[in-house]
């Protein structure tokens, strides 16, 4: 079954211990395993919208993070410690979605289409529209170490690209939350909402689950 998740309105930018009060949702299916000890790091996913953005935080437990890819937009981040959100606006409307892939350094892929085939890699827009921020080295309460990575998506970006999407009160979309590391001493795939598929492949907008927006 989808998963499902409401996301909470203020009404502006919130502050550390103000996003530290958003209830997670956690990226916890762990997907075609085949090490006899799996990998299996702790992703939790904050999220909150204003009148103008949606907000996310990813905060990943993996105290060393691969972050080979510095090159600014569109490397190949899902070969290093990754995080990404693959997110579809107006699911009833356009079938496109877009996928946000970071690595620790905050290096962003950013593409958009209907599936894996043929994504646009280039839909006009730089890293420097979604505020991106990377911290490593971070602690919690209890000593443990993570990695964070903070961005938002503007809704006039959204409005671009989908020419159905109007933001309003109670907007519902769809998406899903991974972690990866396709090239890491320690290959690992994980989603939010459930993948039932036998080969490896985040681009399976039929198992997105639901985002719904609500004050």
């Amino acid at each position: 079954m989808a998963e499902s998740h409401r996301v909470q309105y203020h009404a502006e930018e919130l502050g550390d211990a103000q996003w530290d009060a958003i209830p997670p949702l956690h990226i916890a299916h762990f997907l075609w395993e085949t090490a006899e000890e799996p990998y299996r790091p702790e992703v939790q996913v904050r999220l909150y919208y204003t009148d103008e953005a949606l907000y996310a935080r990813f905060r990943t437990y993996e105290s060393d993070p691969v972050a080979i890819h510095n090159d600014g937009f569109n490397p190949t981040v899902y070969q290093d410690s990754c995080v990404e959100f693959f997110l579809q606006p107006a699911p009833d409307q356009d079938p496109r979605y877009l996928n946000f892939e970071f690595n620790s350094n905050g290096s962003l892929l950013l593409g958009l289409g209907v599936n894996r085939e043929n994504r646009d890699q280039t839909p006009g827009h730089q890293p420097s529209h979604y505020g991106i921020q990377a911290e490593r080295g971070l602690l919690d309460e209890h000593g443990h170490v993570y990695w964070q990575l903070s961005f938002r998506i503007p809704f006039a970006v959204l409005a671009d690209w989908f020419p159905s999407f109007t933001p309003s009160d109670r907007m519902a979309m769809k998406g899903n939350f991974y972690k990866c590391g396709d090239l890491t001493p320690r290959p690992h795939y994980a989603s939010w909402s459930d993948i039932p598929e036998v080969k490896p492949d985040f681009h399976r907008s039929q198992y997105f689950g639901s985002l719904i927006f609500e004050r």
